[in-house]
């Protein structure tokens, strides 16, 4: 009898959390389109917390799309990075996840940036955005601007997961709580 109670209560808090969108595959523009108004009809918060989440989601989604380790190729011969999404709800706030598995050579410049920009306030990241778009030796699409406008949008600390794969990839983790 006590098992059981505390099978319900692990599955409780399990589900504690509402996951409002949970989607693992390939990242390109129609999931990305579909993905977007599905927010879209499934928040019912203020127009301001909506627009945040959206503005994330972009940033975040393209980030796998491009950068992704894990490559499929579409019917069309496209090919596009492969990872999750998940967006789930708490009382006091929505948090987007996403995932994807990265080159570990491309790991230290993106946990140093996150470090960096983590350690900043909202004007100073402001600034340092500034700094980068306008640096000639930082590629304009680079992931470093989508994750200074993520932590600028959401006003929280980019929360970051590595978990090695193999000698060439880890999985790259990274959370970001939107309040409510």
């Amino acid at each position: 009898m006590n098992t059981i109670n505390k099978k319900l209560s692990l599955g409780q808090s399990l589900f504690s959390e509402e996951i409002r969108i949970s989607y693992k595959g390939p990242v390109d523009g129609q999931i990305i389109t579909f993905l977007a108004d599905y927010i879209y009809v499934i928040n019912e918060l203020s127009e301001k917390a909506t627009r945040k989440i959206f503005k994330i989601f972009f940033e975040l989604a393209e980030n796998i799309s491009k950068y992704s380790a894990d490559k499929i190729k579409l019917k069309d011969g496209k090919e596009v990075g492969s990872g999750t999404i998940i967006l789930k709800e708490t009382v006091k706030n929505f948090i987007l996840v996403t995932g994807n598995p990265i080159k570990n050579s491309d790991l230290i410049p993106v946990m140093e940036n996150s470090k960096n920009i983590n350690n900043l306030g909202h004007d100073e990241l402001r600034e340092y955005k500034r700094e980068v778009r306008k640096d000639n030796t930082v590629k304009k699409d680079s992931p470093n601007i989508g994750l200074i406008a993520v932590a600028l949008t959401s006003g929280n600390p980019l929360d970051i997961e590595i978990n090695p794969i193999d000698d060439e990839t880890s999985y790259f983790s990274l959370a970001v709580k939107v309040d409510k």
